[in-house]
């Protein structure tokens, strides 16, 4: 939302079921009142810890005082503009904040938005000791010979291949979220249209390539799509 173009991007995109997510720093009542009446279908908001200091083992540098301002001037604008709009907050369950899920709940139901509980991913596994909560349900990784693994069978199949293309902000397209240096550009904006690189030799090999040996790429090493079990 820094982007001074950001609501022309909505504008352009009112007719695609579009969704967008946000840490709330930038929700103004200014910026609420406009997402509440833009045709936005969905608006997601980082919220992951019911207080400053535990917020902020995650969110380093966060302001919670202002996410949580930002969200109820959302509710708010919603409210008075009957927007269609779903306000959800997203909370990533780890063993700092699992003991503040009730009380967003609580905090959920009074702003009228649906609330999504989700396992945390960690990019370098090892570290998923320090985050790991005791529930069950939110924890992606398991402990075996003294390391950490995530919890997924690695079925040879993804979804995410042929429904959650990414766009980089130079315009290279990669194949899906999880690639977060961009390690895996299919092609470039700039130089081709998105349905010549998405119907192009280089992402099918690409996909061949994870139907039959998932596990031997980096970026699927870490990917929970397909896990069961375990709130993703």
């Amino acid at each position: 939302m820094l982007h001074p173009g950001f609501f022309s991007f909505i504008i352009l995109s009112e007719k695609i079921r579009t969704v967008v997510s946000t840490n709330g720093h930038f929700l103004t009542a200014e910026n609420s009142e406009k997402l509440a009446v833009s045709g936005l279908k969905r608006l997601i908001v980082s919220l992951d810890g019911m207080d400053q200091k535990v917020y902020s083992e995650y969110r380093r540098n966060g302001d919670y005082g202002k996410v949580i301002e930002g969200i109820k001037n959302v509710a708010k604008a919603c409210e008075r503009t009957n927007s269609e709009m779903k306000l959800e907050l997203q909370f990533l369950v780890n063993m700092h904040n699992e003991h503040q899920i009730a009380d967003a709940e609580r905090f959920a139901k009074e702003v009228k938005a649906d609330l999504k509980l989700k396992s945390m991913q960690v990019i370098d596994s090892q570290d998923a000791g320090k985050w790991m909560p005791s529930d069950k349900r939110y924890m992606r990784y398991k402990k075996a010979g003294g390391k950490y693994a995530i919890r997924n069978s690695m079925p040879a199949r993804c979804l995410r291949l042929w429904l959650n293309p990414v766009v980089t902000w130079d315009g290279k397209v990669i194949p899906c979220c999880f690639d977060k240096d961009a390690d895996f550009v299919m092609g470039d904006l700039k130089n081709e249209s998105f349905r010549s690189i998405w119907n192009g030799s280089k992402y099918d090999d690409f996909r061949k390539k994870i139907l039959t040996g998932r596990d031997k790429t980096d970026i699927c090493r870490n990917c929970i799509s397909g896990m069961r079990g375990v709130r993703i």
